[in-house]
């Protein structure tokens, strides 16, 4: 029962993280492309760990702070819009998913 809440409320912050992106994303990102990969939610719904794949590798620290800059524009963001649905807005940290690197470097197929 209680991890059914966390997931419903993980896919609930991802629409609407991605939502704030398409639309506010694109004055503080310029011209980078990032994709959510997956949002973790802690036990007790107080911490959003938003993990986040950039496409130009080289930009990964600059995209990590900037989008850092902006949690608490995102957390205002997600209150507005899902605030009545979620009784507690959890803390936001993006977190740059490096997987792709490590699976490219741990390939044995290069």
């Amino acid at each position: 029962m209680q991890r059914t809440r966390i997931e419903k409320h993980e896919s609930l912050i991802h629409q609407v993280i991605s939502e704030y992106l398409i639309k506010k994303g694109k004055g503080f990102l310029k011209n980078e492309f990032i994709t959510i990969m997956g949002i973790k939610l802690s036990s007790d719904l107080s911490i959003a760990l938003i993990f986040v794949s950039v496409l130009n590798q080289d930009k990964n620290e600059f995209v990590e702070k900037l989008l850092n800059s902006k949690k608490y524009d995102v957390k205002h963001y997600l209150s507005k819009s899902i605030g009545r649905k979620i009784r507690k807005i959890p803390e936001i940290k993006f977190i740059i998913d490096n997987h792709r690197d490590w699976t490219r470097k741990n390939s044995p197929y290069e």
